[in-house]
């Protein structure tokens, strides 16, 4: 098949054909670009000489064969198939004719004498076979042609004028002739050319209709539509298109970065069609990629600037190259992939020495370096330590590791230690447990007193983290006996990380010696530090603000962040608390630090929890989880498993509950705030999989460890409730009675554990007692936005009312504990719920206030109007529109747009009617 774009080529041929017949001898030249369909015109036009008659001589050049003396010639007349006297003559001629030639002859137009007489029986012998019908001598690639067959051709090219002979010869498209002589000689004499342009789009556009079929026309105008993708990939190359063509028919398609298997093995083909010179070319553009130049394409090829330019050209000519670089990543991606490893590595070791030469970006220099996978010492070690650092500043820690772990091995004595501490703080954003393996080096540094600042800090830091108890206590000590060692921010980051694992204790106060009282990091430490006595005050608050607001992965320790969330999420700020989570991890993911991005998303599961969002903090958990490798977690590994075991617990997943505790955690997590919150959970687990025993166990176990670390702490781990609950599951509500009355007289911290704590009591106290307990745990747990304690407590609020009569409001509460708990199941909005099911005497708290922004956007809702008219009205995004709706639901305990109208009345006194009246 003929592409439709040569078609013009083949009727210009075909008419010298008939020309030819009639007497005329005629010469063609056909050229174009590498792979440009030259080889398959050639062909067709010969088929279309052998079924007029014509007497075919076909023959082809390749780059192997150039020595071969007459290889054309003999490629001519023996695959002919000539009559045998005629045959045996031409190989009487060939032999001495091709011995007689000197290779060394650059000048093919002039014979040597002993040459002349076979030259001219063979142009003979060719003359007299046109007597009986036309001769088509065909010569594809004639740029590889031997000097003695090209001798021949320009003989015969002399003599031929009367005779009904048609030579038709190809050639490559370049720059420069590969064969000026031959061509000079050549076309002296009224010839024809016929260039073989790259497909254009209607041209690939026919050809994929012709595919398609010409039975469905709809079928071939779809597959067209893709012509444009094509030609934009191929540069119109026909041998490119059909191998894009057949990954289509294959299932795989090229994409923005990647190409077909055929596609690729189609590039490959082509650049190995010619000599080594292209290949070569293609190789240094590949490897120096954005950073090519003709002068370093050159020098990386092997080859002058002048060369290499030209090398381009054809490339650009055959579809491959575009100004100066690979046309589709794909294309340069099969041309790397083909090297073999040792070259590739070389070429890349090369690149980044004359780039580092000619002062190029360090990151490119170091790029290279990486690539080579050998690095020597001296420069290449100071450009792989000095790209690591700006890949660092510029939040790209999968970079930085990436230059420096291959530095290390090279770096000598003054540099490793140096190389070690940057390697090590960048591995431990990625994932801590890769960190562990270069930290021997750095505590030696410690031991000695070498290490200084955040890198003695980090000594502490990754040993707690990894449960090296011994290893903090021996490098605190030290820092405690030079505190010259740590400046004020390092000494109390270091504070806030030792209370983020163990709380208050021996290791804290040792942290804190080294900082002077006067510097604002020392004060907000110790406000931080508030967290662990339950003393939320506006200091804890302000503090932890100010360090959200001043914290960036890499330039804060991360447990000093997640402190400070923690203060928002138990302070009352749950919500302000979210939306710095979900900055923070949007930062951490951009910045490429995963463990940031693992922690931060197990507060915002703990935050779900909290608020009885217990599928949303299953998959929050469970991402977290995702996010590092389970030994990379460290003693941190308690929290999300704490958090996954409770809330699967409550959806009642017992088999994913069991799973979980059958994980093997560190032994010592258990001396950790994390193994606290874990034993906690535990405890809950077991009660809930009806194992009261061993959740009495854990729970007990909870409770000595928080009172012996002085961090006995209801919001942390509410262990007396469990307890309690456990206890009335024995029979024993005096005992349950005492554990709450215990904890009651403890800090209250939030009104998420008064209200639990008071749906416990209600459960061990009288009958006549619980109406009123369960009222204002109802008022608290609403308060909180604790949905599945709020349920729990309005189920039993139900049972209560119905004990002492009350069956129209326990029956109404019930409904709404059910659709409580279906809801907190689905991730909806809250229930409202009447006040009426509270005490009379006791009016429900005023409403968290609404910002500005929230109540306008409340107002024009109440009105009527649609988000999108609401985006129209206020300027602002239609996505704008509904966090603000989602944040005024939650905040007036709202379930749908219906109810805004009554409760904004209600909030701005513009009505006389309560909004929430006692039902029956």
């Amino acid at each position: 098949m003929v592409l439709s774009d040569h078609r013009g080529a083949l009727a210009e041929l075909t008419a010298l054909l008939a020309e030819c017949t009639l007497g005329a001898g005629r010469f063609a030249l056909v050229s174009g670009g590498l792979a440009s369909g030259k080889t398959e015109l050639l062909q067709q036009f010969q088929r279309r000489a052998a079924d007029a008659g014509a007497l075919l001589l076909t023959a082809a050049g390749a780059p192997a064969e150039r020595a071969l003396q007459a290889g054309i010639v003999d490629q001519l007349f023996h695959g002919a198939g000539l009559p045998p006297e005629i045959a045996d003559r031409i190989s009487h001629l060939i032999m001495p004719f091709a011995a007689t030639v000197d290779e060394s002859d650059s000048d093919v137009r002039a014979i040597r004498h002993g040459s002349v007489r076979a030259v001219h029986e063979m142009c003979g012998i060719v003359l007299e076979l046109t007597r009986e019908r036309p001769v088509v001598i065909c010569v594809d690639d004639v740029q590889f042609a031997d000097s003695s067959s090209l001798q021949f051709l320009l003989y015969l090219r002399r003599r031929m004028g009367s005779g009904r002979v048609l030579v038709v010869l190809t050639e490559w498209e370049q720059p420069q002739l590969t064969l000026p002589l031959f061509h000079g000689e050549m076309t002296r004499r009224p010839h024809h050319r016929i260039r073989l342009a790259p497909l254009s789009e209607a041209g690939i556009a026919d050809l994929l209709r012709e595919r398609a079929g010409q039975d469905d026309a709809d079928a071939a105008d779809e597959a067209a539509e893709s012509a444009p993708v094509l030609h934009r990939i191929t540069g119109g190359n026909p041998m490119l298109v059909r191998a894009m063509i057949e990954d289509v028919d294959a299932g795989r398609p090229a994409g923005p970065e990647r190409v077909g298997p055929a596609f690729g093995r189609a590039v490959l083909e082509c650049l190995h069609r010619w000599e080594a010179g292209l290949l070569d070319v293609a190789r240094a553009v590949a490897v120096l990629g954005e950073d090519r130049t003709p002068l370093l394409v050159g020098r990386l090829a092997g080859t002058t600037p002048e060369a290499a330019e030209q090398v381009a050209d054809i490339l650009t000519a055959a579809g491959l190259l575009v100004d100066g670089r690979f046309r589709h990543p794909g294309a340069e991606a099969a041309v790397l992939d083909s090297m073999p490893g040792a070259e590739r590595s070389r070429l890349h070791a090369h690149a980044a020495e004359l780039l580092y030469q000619r002062g190029a970006a360090t990151a490119v220099v170091a790029d290279h370096l990486v690539a080579a996978d050998r690095v020597s010492a001296g420069w290449p070690v100071a450009v792989l330590r000095i790209a690591a650092e700006q890949a660092l500043m510029g939040d790209d820690v999968a970079a930085a590791v990436r230059y420096l772990e291959p530095a290390l091995p090279a770096a000598d004595e003054d540099e490793r230690l140096g190389i070690t501490c940057v390697l090590v703080h960048a591995l431990w954003r990625v994932n801590p447990a890769a960190a562990v393996v270069h930290a021997a080096p750095l505590r030696e540094a410690m031991w000695d007193g070498r290490l200084r600042g955040r890198d003695a800090m980090s000594v502490v830091q990754h040993a707690l983290w990894n449960g090296d108890e011994a290893t903090a206590i021996r490098a605190l000590d030290i820092l405690k006996a030079k505190p010259e060692l740590l400046d004020a921010q390092s000494a109390a980051e270091l504070r806030i990380i030792c209370q983020w694992v163990h709380g208050l204790g021996a290791a804290t106060s040792m942290a804190s010696n080294a900082a002077s009282d006067a510097d604002p990091w020392v004060a907000a430490a110790e406000a931080l530090g508030t967290f662990w006595t339950a003393e939320f005050c506006a200091d804890a608050t302000d503090s932890a603000e100010h360090i959200l607001q001043s914290c960036h992965p890499g330039d804060m320790a991360l447990e000093v962040v997640l402190t400070a969330l923690l203060i928002l999420v138990h302070g009352g700020h749950t919500e302000h608390a979210e939306r710095w989570c979900e900055r923070l991890a949007a930062e951490a993911a951009r910045s490429g630090a995963v463990t940031w991005q693992a922690l931060i998303e197990v507060i915002r599961a703990d935050i779900a929890l909290r608020r009885g969002e217990v599928v949303v903090a299953v998959a929050r958990a469970e991402t977290a989880l995702g996010l590092l490798p389970h030994q990379g977690w460290g003693v941190s590994i308690g929290y999300p498993l704490a958090v996954l075991l409770q809330a699967n617990s409550v959806l009642g997943r017992h088999r994913v509950v069991g799973e979980l505790m059958r994980l093997r955690v560190p032994d010592a997590m258990f001396s950790t705030v994390c193994g606290l919150r874990y034993l906690n959970a535990r405890g809950h687990a077991n009660l809930t999989a009806g194992r009261v025993l061993a959740a009495i166990s854990d729970f007990q176990n909870c409770g000595t460890r928080m009172r012996d670390w002085g961090i006995d702490l209801p919001v942390l781990a509410s262990w007396r409730c469990g307890l309690a609950e456990a206890n009335l599951l024995l029979g024993r509500p005096e005992v349950a009675r005492e554990l709450i009355r215990e904890q009651m007289r403890l800090p209250a911290g939030d009104r998420r554990t008064r209200g639990t704590s008071l749906r416990v009591m209600a459960a061990a106290g009288e009958p006549e007692e619980r109406p009123a307990l369960l009222r204002e745990a109802v008022h608290h747990l609403r308060q909180a936005g604790d949905r599945v304690e709020l349920a729990r407590a309005l189920s039993d609020l139900s049972e209560a009312l119905a004990d002492i009569g009350e069956h129209g409001q326990s029956r109404e509460l019930a409904r709404i504990a059910a659709e409580e708990t279906k809801a907190s199941y689905s991730g909806a909005l809250p229930i409202p719920i009447d006040w009426a099911v509270g005490d009379a005497a006791d009016p429900p708290d005023e409403p968290p206030a609404l910002s500005d922004s929230e109540r306008r956007v409340a107002e024009l809702a109440a009105q009527g109007h649609t988000n999108r008219e609401i985006s129209g009205l206020l300027y602002i995004t239609v996505s704008t529109v509904e966090q603000h709706l989602t944040r005024v639901y939650r905040k007036l305990g709202l379930k749908s747009r219906a109810d805004l109208p009554r409760r904004l009345a209600h909030l701005t006194g513009t009505t006389s009617t309560r909004a929430f009246e006692a039902r029956g």
